[in-house]
């Protein structure tokens, strides 16, 4: 299997693709037919049954990947026993957070120890991280389906989530290994994955579309990376012959490496979503329309105006997770500012324990919380401070530089995903110059000294105008009145 993958990568796409990408895209495609198979399978327990059987011979047999089938079985079975209690508490759902996320620490360094970098060279981690989120997850869940003397605040999610009964083994691990969504998401709660092999009772409209639709996207970003790819990565710009490059050119290649790099999970993503939608998983019941697995909002992101809306927008199943799981948890016990940097550290986690993931977090999260108060002073300057109707002009280049200066300083981080050392990711800006931060730092210096107050001070004065205006017409109108009287 291992050669055939190694010849079709060399002699016929010209190792323009690794052999491992390669092995990874076929099993996510061979997902399509085997989701039409599911269709027709009418017992729960035979779809059960059918997602654990598809999923360990791909992991066995086409991955070859030994350790993380053992690694998943071993975390799993330890889950599901710590939890099969009458009555779970907030200490013992923690307990099984912490449980798994170990798990997947032992994952993340063993790929270190192993010398394993980027995602060149396929492993489990990524198998690992959707399941983490499953588990981790699934111990809240039961905590909010068992214990009714827990006093927590409940949230729409936590209802909608919690579990009542306890599921079988084949109920769970069915879950576990659903082969829509194993390999590289999107990752589902368990009383989302119950409800669509339980109590699906009608074929909702627009599957078909909606899953091919999700195939064209991952092969026309497939395409793009096949052609763009090789020759645009952060990779290439640790070689010799990128610092002979003129700085704009360096720039662009910054900014375009980014998006390609966005593009890898684009293309991956939609690929599994279509597959999972094509088995009659992903339909959302409010929304009435195939989103309630997406993972991502391409234009969303390209266009985002803001953090917020980026970070809203991408890998939007981990984002769910971190809010419902992880900051609504800790909100309770923690400042603000501390749940927002506790999220923040278990984020960088999840990811692993490479330099570069934790220097991206912590630098632009204090560009969020930036932009964010950028956003307060600047943006109502956009609007009639009467009737907050927008101003033509001045909405129009905030909506502009705020797309420009979020996507730019984004795209100029991105380097810290792919090359995870700083030594390496130091070389790619200082060859320019390291603008970025010297701008960001500039930026911050003139907001809070200058552009803040003075901001401030034209907003009050707009506001206390358009209320002097609003008081006047009022008095002109009680004058009319009297003087009709």
């Amino acid at each position: 299997m291992d050669s055939f993958f190694d010849y079709l990568s060399s002699s016929l796409l010209g190792d323009r693709i690794a052999p491992d990408h390669l092995k990874l895209a076929v099993s996510i495609l061979s997902t399509y037919p085997s989701a039409i198979l599911f269709t027709h399978l009418k017992s729960s327990n035979i779809r059960h049954a059918f997602s654990i059987a598809y999923t360990s011979f791909i992991l066995l047999y086409v991955l070859k990947m030994y350790d993380g089938f053992t690694h998943t079985l071993i975390v799993s079975m330890s889950s599901y026993l710590l939890l099969r209690s009458r009555q779970v508490t907030s200490t013992l759902a923690w307990v099984n957070f912490t449980l798994v996320m170990f798990s997947m620490s032992v994952c993340h360094i063993g790929r270190q120890w192993k010398g394993l970098e980027g995602d060149t060279k396929l492993d489990y981690s990524g198998a690992m991280m959707i399941l983490t989120i499953k588990l981790s997850s699934f111990g809240f869940n039961v905590m909010d389906g068992t214990n009714v003397t827990e006093k927590t605040e409940r949230t729409k999610h936590m209802e909608e989530m919690k579990i009542a009964q306890y599921p079988t083994l084949l109920e769970y691990f069915g879950w576990v290994f659903y082969f829509g969504g194993f390999l590289t998401g999107p990752t589902c709660y368990y009383m989302d994955y119950f409800r669509f092999i339980e109590l699906r009772t009608v074929d909702h409209p627009g599957k078909g579309y909606a899953a091919w639709k999700r195939l064209l996207k991952s092969l026309a970003f497939m395409g793009l990376l096949l052609y763009l790819a090789p020759t645009f990565n952060y990779f290439e710009a640790l070689k010799p012959a990128w610092k002979q490059r003129s700085f704009w050119y360096k720039m662009g290649f910054i900014q375009l490496s980014g998006f390609l790099t966005r593009g890898k999970y684009y293309c991956i993503w939609y690929l599994s979503e279509g597959a999972c939608i094509l088995s009659g998983f992903g339909y959302h019941a409010e929304r009435k329309e195939w989103n309630l697995l997406t993972n991502v909002n391409e234009l969303d992101v390209e266009f985002a105006q803001s953090y917020k809306q980026l970070t809203e927008n991408w890998n939007i199943g981990a984002n769910h997770w971190l809010r419902n799981y992880v900051y609504l948890r800790f909100k309770k016990s923690s400042t603000m500012l501390g749940t927002t940097w506790k999220t923040y550290i278990i984020s960088a986690m999840w990811h692993g324990f490479q330099p570069g993931f934790y220097l991206f977090f912590l630098i632009l999260s204090s560009m969020q919380l930036l932009a964010r108060q950028a956003r307060r002073t600047l943006r109502p300057l956009c609007f009639t401070a009467k009737e907050q109707q927008p101003i033509t002009y001045r909405k129009t280049i905030y909506d502009f530089f705020s797309w420009f200066l979020s996507l730019g300083f984004l795209n100029m981080m991105v380097p810290c995903f792919d090359l995870l050392y700083i030594s390496r990711i130091l070389v790619v800006w200082r060859e320019v110059y390291y603008c970025h931060l010297i701008i960001a730092a500039l930026a911050i210096a003139v907001f809070f000294t200058v552009l803040k107050p003075r901001c401030q001070a034209i907003q009050k004065r707009r506001v206390l105008n358009a209320q002097v205006e609003q008081l006047s017409v009022g008095r002109a109108a009680d004058s009319t009145k009297l003087k009709n009287q």
